[in-house]
Formats: C-alpha cells, structure tokens, sequence
C-alpha cells in the first residue's frame, strides 16, 4: 500500500495539482499596425493634387494605443520635406490627413505610420500626376489653416460601466 502513494506523488507533481496560482488576462488596447489600410493605396500612380490621404484599420484589427501618423515628400534628390496636415477622425479607426494647401504635381510623396508603443513602422507611397500643360503655382496667400508635420493619436480605453 505504501508504494501506491509513492508512485501518486511524483504524478501529482506533474499534474500542477490545483493548477496555476497566477493568472493574467490581457483585455483590450494591444492593437498594432497589422490590418493598416492607406488611402491611395501602396504605390498609387497619377494621384490627384487635392487628395486628402487617409488611415483605417481593416474591421477585426485594431489601432495601437499611441501612434504617429506624417506625409512626407520625397524630392529628386531623395530629400525628405515634411508636408503641413491636419488630422481628423473620420470614423471608427479611421483619420484622414487633410493638407494644408495642395500636393505638388509630380512628386512622390509617403504616408508614414509608426506605432510609438512598440517602435514599428508602416508605409506607403504614392506619386501625384503631373498635368501636361504648366499650371500655376499655389498663390502666396496665407493658409488659414496651420497644421502640423506630424500627428501622435493616444487611444484612451473606455471606462467601465
């Protein structure tokens, strides 16, 4: 009878007996940059010049709790040139990217995202059209709009009930 309980112990020792004495549960506000859509689209051809570039997460995936979302244009030379934005959400996991002015004809131009709370980036390119006449150059006016070259999004979690 002795040998029974021997052989049961070392069984017991494998089993956990009554399991884990710590248990974590992540809930909510792990989102990333998976499921990122760019509007144009990656590698977009002939972009009109008063395009408002946007972001939206696909349904099912969601934002990271902080980001930072820019446009930028790359000349010639490959020279980055931060563009002027206002940022807006338009709907749920979506912001759009409003210029302050007009993309210039012809160039190439990125939307860059970066998720600041685990240091990944997503981006995507688009080339604006280029008119075969020579059209004139954005007046001197001043914007009333100010903008900014780059947007940092902090998603804040609902609160219980």
């Amino acid at each position: 009878m002795k040998r029974w309980w021997l052989l049961l112990v070392p069984f017991l020792f494998l089993c956990g007996c009554g399991g884990r004495t710590r248990h974590t549960v992540v809930a909510g506000g792990q989102g990333s940059l998976e499921g990122l859509q760019f509007i144009p689209a990656d590698h977009s051809r002939e972009v009109e010049t008063d395009t408002d570039p946007e972001i939206f997460w696909l349904p099912g995936y969601e934002p990271p709790e902080r980001f930072t979302v820019a446009l930028r244009r790359i000349d010639e030379f490959s020279d980055i040139h931060p563009v002027r934005t206002e940022l807006h959400r338009s709907d749920t996991n979506r912001w759009k990217l409003e210029v302050v002015g007009t993309l210039e004809e012809g160039s190439l131009y990125s939307i860059l995202v970066r998720d600041d709370t685990r240091g990944t980036n997503k981006e995507a390119w688009f080339l604006t059209e280029k008119s075969r006449w020579r059209t004139k150059k954005p007046s001197a006016e001043p914007q009333t709009k100010e903008g900014a070259f780059e947007h940092t999004v902090v998603r804040v979690a609902p609160l219980p009930p």
